[in-house]
């Protein structure tokens, strides 16, 4: 893998506060941000997949589930 250099400047307040999280996990700044960037090229990868709970939450039923059985069932369960 090639490195390249990058320059950012942060608030001072960013910078320290990456610096301690870094020092405490025992890793480089460099490596820091890579992580991140690591776990932002992973989220934007999967950005279009809707997790099951996301799904559920959302309403959001399969295309291979019969919704109009399932309600009929409930229904005769429920009231017979």
């Amino acid at each position: 893998m090639n490195d390249a250099r990058m320059t950012i400047r942060l608030p001072g307040d960013t910078l320290l506060f990456a610096q301690r999280y870094a020092k405490k996990r025992q890793i480089s700044l460099s490596e820091l941000v890579v992580r991140y960037f690591n776990r932002l090229k992973e989220t934007f990868s999967r950005e279009d997949e809707v997790s099951a709970s996301v799904s559920e939450v959302a309403g959001i039923i399969p295309s291979d589930i019969d919704v109009e059985q399932m309600y009929r069932e409930h229904v005769a369960e429920k009231y017979l």
